[in-house]
């Protein structure tokens, strides 16, 4: 089975309310980013409405099909750069992102995954990379994996290929023509702050208190609902009965204490006022992800 760590979980939560489907710790995209970790054909299956998608910053991600039709652009790009390096090249279609079926954000969630999986992640297949010969896959990626500042270049039958293939002259070709940098910064660092200054509120750090309470009279102390999924004893490739014990009593708690509704109003607050106060870069934001979706649904319809 393949784990996350749980502190890139937290990390990753922490920067998803502005992300374009990827769930915690899956390395997927950030605030204003369409790149997918590996290229796909087809628009994923819509994940489930979590905490993350709900949160006011949320609104300044790309929703799904936009996301979708964006990533759709990419392929087109990058199957007409490779044709020029006379390259034939299919994406793969796959079912959905990579995700964690539940949302993570605030620790563990859902009693099914408690009791099926205690504290790893369900993050299901990784799809398949691009089915291309290994020289034409470097005509794809370019010199992707080299150093920073790496002067290496790629070569392909005689020409040179763009720094980061195809694949990443796509990306680059939209991002800069559309994307809106600081924008995207502005409503990252929202994110990013509203989780961890919701960690001081004094309505979280009551419920925090009373989770831990909770999960003292069932036989665990721990002092936070972040703790549990850090625990060494859990770190493993098995999911031991010990494990799923204390993440079912887990999950309890925070339905007891309602600590999930509570953390999510409180980080919500947060959000908004931050928001009512870079409201303009945020719109601008806004403007920058329509914009840049009517030019890649005009790319896909002439591809």
């Amino acid at each position: 089975m393949r784990r996350l760590a749980p502190m890139c979980l937290a990390l990753a939560a922490a920067l998803l309310g502005c992300s374009s489907g990827s769930g915690p710790g899956t390395g997927g995209a950030t605030a204003g980013s369409t790149e997918s970790p590996v290229p796909s054909g087809t628009s994923a299956a819509k994940p489930q409405v979590t905490f993350v998608e709900r949160l006011p910053i949320a609104r300044y991600s790309y929703t799904p099909d936009e996301a979708a039709v964006i990533e759709s652009a990419q392929q087109v790009l990058t199957k007409r750069c490779l044709r020029t390096f006379g390259i034939t090249y299919e994406p793969a279609e796959r079912e959905a992102e990579i995700s964690l079926s539940a949302d993570r954000r605030y620790g563990l969630s859902s009693a099914s995954e408690a009791a099926r999986l205690g504290y790893h992640p369900d993050i299901g297949p990784l799809p398949a990379g691009p089915d291309l010969p290994e020289d034409a896959l470097r005509v794809f990626y370019g010199n992707r994996g080299a150093e920073p500042g790496s002067a290496e270049k790629v070569v392909y039958k005689g020409r040179e290929v763009p720094r980061n293939g195809c694949f990443g002259q796509a990306v680059a070709e939209l991002a800069k023509k559309y994307d809106a940098p600081g924008a995207v910064e502005i409503a990252r660092d929202i994110s990013t702050r509203s989780y961890t200054d919701s960690l001081t509120e004094p309505l979280v750090k009551e419920a925090f208190r009373n989770w831990s309470a909770c999960m003292r009279s069932s036989g665990f102390r721990y002092t936070s609902p972040l703790e549990p999924a850090n625990n060494k004893e859990f770190q493993g490739e098995d999911i031991s009965m010990r494990e799923k014990e204390t993440a079912r009593a887990d999950v309890r708690c925070k339905e007891k204490t309602d600590l999930l509704d509570i953390w999510f109003k409180a980080e919500s607050a947060l959000q908004k006022a931050e928001i009512n106060k870079n409201s303009e870069s945020l719109q601008s934001l806004l403007t920058a992800h329509r914009k840049k979706t009517e030019a890649a649904r005009r790319i896909v319809a002439e591809g």
